[in-house]
């Protein structure tokens, strides 16, 4: 907790200074045990109430309450008087002796006067205030856990934290944050009900947590079953995956979700019209089916409306829509169960966007097949392709994210722990400081010591070694997390409270 004692001592109005470029006006001296203050941050005043009394803060303030603790007063002053003067000495011959001189005297000051009582925040309330005041330093000790993992989606990211608690933000109309609201936030916010999560994964309006137990609670948008609980009922909280258990590894795409179970198999859940469940049907599954034809699988990823899955061989296959080749079959052909993506060995990671879909091969090049209308496959040119082509200029890769649109871009994390990014740019997701696209891989500016990548829609974040995060792009919802509204072609820091 912080002390302010010094700010009230010996004043009847003092000012709290809580950081270098914030203060907090005038709170009177109390011989109560707490002070009560309403913040208002338009202003950025706090004004004390008398809780006693029945009291209470505005809508529009965030209240704030003090513990008192008096300082010692200061000790009163000891004084002590001079000796006397000797006396004269006698006369030689018979004159008596001088008598001797008067004992000084000693005086003992009063005693100082009672401190005036000290204030201390407590780390609930620090937290509070660093939500309206970004300037605020934290108290040590009072800092959230960090995070561990972020995954960015449509229009909202959230991440993962050591605790095992799961922290959301940006869009959030159908409860795709699981905060309990509908409310967009440019804050991370926790998600009810979910501990002891694992991995995250966030898709188009809806997000998922893959929990220590191996099942799967997802929440948001569920119009197509995306959250697989056996019902099309959005919620603002999290709800558990039907059937789902002996999970390892999950992910969101547009309107279908899916599991990697611990026996290889894959399981998806939600839209299906083009397939991208993959159960050789074209029926909408409000609770998880299997992948027909896949077993040894080793890693996932759902895309728009269609998903892939790496294999143990290091193959690829792929399920869903195809009508820009992001099945990756040289075929432009829906398919409702897998296919193998041709041309591809070697594999180490895949990720499935909107419309295209990217691989990471164990040379540490990447490859790239689907639509490119933003130059998003990387390849130098902005023509479809049915089959991967190579993305120029990006070597030493050691972790791939394609981004959830149509006009997409795409990034890769390298061995330098720098960000490449490709494709659609008019928002800045490219992280290049400009708002032009690239066909080719550009530099993200600033980023050195990633540690792993997320692209969404429009906006891409970056896990730091330090434990940040920082995000990158459109912002209109919130989504960058660093309590604004404004778009950015560099990346800024994500605040995790």
């Amino acid at each position: 907790m912080r002390s302010f004692t010094s700010a009230l001592v010996g004043a009847a109005v003092a000012a709290i200074v809580v950081s270098g470029s914030l203060a907090i006006a005038a709170i009177p001296n109390s011989t109560t045990k707490v002070i009560t203050g309403c913040y208002l941050k338009t202003s950025g005043t706090l004004r004390v109430i008398d809780k006693q009394a029945n009291k209470t803060c505005k809508t529009t303030e965030i209240e704030l309450s003090w513990n008192q603790q008096g300082n010692p007063g200061v000790p009163g002053a000891s004084i002590t008087g001079p000796r006397g003067d000797q006396g004269l000495p006698g006369i030689s011959i018979t004159g008596p002796r001088g008598d001797q001189g008067l004992p000084g005297v000693s005086i003992t000051g009063p005693k100082g006067d009672p401190g005036s009582p000290g204030v201390s925040m407590s780390c609930a309330n620090e937290l509070a205030l660093r939500q309206v005041a970004r300037e605020f330093t934290l108290t040590p000790g009072c800092e959230p856990p960090p995070p561990t993992q972020v995954a960015a989606g449509y229009l909202h990211s959230c991440a993962l934290l050591a605790d095992t608690t799961v922290k959301c933000w940006g869009y959030n109309a159908y409860g795709g944050l699981g905060n309990g609201t509908s409310i967009d936030s440019n804050i991370a916010v926790t998600v009810t009900g979910v501990t002891g999560a694992t991995a995250i994964t966030a898709g188009l309006y809806h997000s998922c947590a893959l929990l220590a137990d191996t099942t799967v609670k997802c929440w948001g948008y569920n119009a197509n079953g995306q959250l697989g609980n056996g019902t099309n009922t959005d919620s603002n909280t999290a709800v558990t995956v039907t059937g789902v258990t002996g999970a390892t590894a999950i992910s969101a795409g547009g309107s279908h979700s899916c599991a990697l179970l611990a026996d290889t198999t894959v399981k998806c859940w939600g839209y299906n019209a083009n397939g991208g469940l993959g159960n050789g049907t074209n029926i909408d599954s409000n609770t998880a089916v299997t992948v027909t034809g896949v077993t040894g699988a080793s890693a996932i990823s759902a895309g728009g409306s269609h998903s892939c899955a790496l294999l143990a061989d290091t193959t690829l296959k792929c399920w869903g829509y195809n009508l820009q080749g992001q099945l990756g079959d040289g075929t432009n052909i829906d398919s409702n169960t897998a296919v193998t993506v041709t041309g591809i060995t070697g594999a180490s990671a895949i990720s499935a966007g909107f419309s295209h879909s990217c691989a990471l091969l164990a040379d540490t090049t990447v490859k790239c097949w689907g639509y490119n209308g933003s130059g998003q496959l990387g390849d130098g040119t902005n023509i479809d392709s049915n089959t991967a082509v190579t993305v120029t200029g990006v070597t030493g890769a050691t972790a791939i994210t394609v981004g959830m649109y149509f006009v997409a871009h795409s990034c890769a994390l390298l061995t330098d722990t720098t960000v490449k990014c490709w494709g659609y740019n008019d928002n800045g997701q490219l992280g290049n400081g400009t708002n032009i696209e690239s066909n080719t891989a550009v530099t993200v500016t600033g980023i050195t010591g990633a540690t792993a990548i997320s692209a969404g829609s429009l906006d891409s974040c970056a896990l730091l070694a330090d434990t940040t995060i920082k995000c990158w792009g459109y912002n209109g919802n919130g989504q960058l997390g660093n309590v604004s509204n404004t778009n950015s072609n560099t990346p800024v820091s994500v605040i995790v409270l």
